[in-house]
């Protein structure tokens, strides 16, 4: 079985070709699996092994695309044959995300054999990415500025794990948009996911990296029992004020400290830690919409069922379809 990429060159002034394919035995990919051309230069890759498989492929990447990959549910182990990750092996669980970009780079691919593995790529140019940035490469980090001027140089970047990135791949996966308001509808989220990823790539606030740098080992040990204090009691967290007291920390470096440690500020990481419970209810199957919005300290069911579905793309009551990894 095997993975082929490939950025087809066009004319001066055409839009480069991402080609993808794919070679599987009949019965390892679920019905789920499906691939979109939202562009020439962009191209959607939903992949789903089947638990209960062997499922090992071999990849080949000639003139490569930029990935941008997201591990849905499930496991990917991923070995590679060239250029400077030859013979590293990378374990790719749930909720990992990044950017790659392997020139000339070939490898396996191999699924957890239980869980199965579900992925959502998005392959795009380096000269698609290159259009939003050739004004102002300031930001740009050395690194990434070789991918966008198609250098032979391998490029990993791993991403941070969140609810909100989630929420986009839930409406990637599951819409009720047909034809081409589907595909518009599709592009819109699939662009706000790459501009999500490649703005924590990139670094989008420099006092913040450098506030970052002054966190000790302390502080974020500090910050660290605070998200845990917060999330102990649904119905009643204790505002910033009384976290930053019960854990000794001043209440400035809580609020800038807790963002860097979980990407969010304190009460938008509340409210996705509250959703993210219980979208996990929800697809365990033991509990009602009702049970679930009681269970993470919402009184109102039509206040849950619309903060559930701006969040996920969904009704809760819909949810239950993606039970069982999709």
């Amino acid at each position: 079985m095997k993975y082929q990429f490939n950025v087809t060159s066009k004319p001066e002034g055409c839009a480069h070709h991402v080609e993808y394919r794919v070679k599987a035995k009949q019965g390892v990919m679920s019905a789920a699996s499906r691939v979109i051309a939202l562009r020439p230069e962009l191209l959607l890759n939903i992949s789903a092994v089947r638990p209960g498989i062997e499922a090992k492929f071999k990849f080949e990447i000639g003139n490569a695309p930029v990935q941008f990959g997201f591990i849905v549910s499930g496991a990917n182990r991923c070995t590679y044959y060239d250029g400077a990750l030859k013979n590293q092996t990378h374990l790719l669980n749930k909720g990992c995300n990044g950017i790659y970009y392997f020139p000339e780079t070939s490898g396996t691919l191999e699924s957890d054999h239980d869980a199965g593995v579900f992925v959502v790529s998005i392959l795009t140019t380096p000269l698609f990415l290159d259009s939003y940035f050739k004004d102002d490469k300031r930001r740009i980090s050395c690194a990434f500025k070789k991918v966008i001027a198609e250098q032979k140089e391998q490029f990993y970047w791993r991403g941070t794990e969140s609810s909100a990135k989630m929420s986009l791949l839930m409406q990637i996966i599951h819409n009720e948009y047909t034809d081409g308001v589907q595909k518009m509808f599709l592009e819109s989220r699939v662009l706000e996911l790459l501009a999500w990823q490649l703005n924590e790539c990139l670094g989008a606030d420099p006092d913040e990296n450098r506030n970052k740098q002054s966190l000790r080992t302390k502080d974020v040990e500090r910050i660290q029992a605070a998200k845990e204090l917060l999330v102990k009691d649904f119905e009643n967290p204790p505002n910033v004020a009384m976290l930053a007291k019960l854990v000794g920390i001043n209440e400035k470096k809580l609020k800038i400290g807790f963002k860097q440690v979980f990407g969010r500020p304190v009460f938008e990481y509340f409210r996705e830690y509250r959703l993210e419970r219980a979208r996990e209810l929800l697809v365990s199957g033991d509990v009602t919409v009702s049970e679930a919005a009681y269970q993470i300290g919402y009184q109102s069911l039509s206040h849950f069922s619309r903060a559930f579905r701006e969040r996920y793309g969904l009704n809760p009551k819909d949810y239950g379809r993606v039970r069982g990894g999709f």
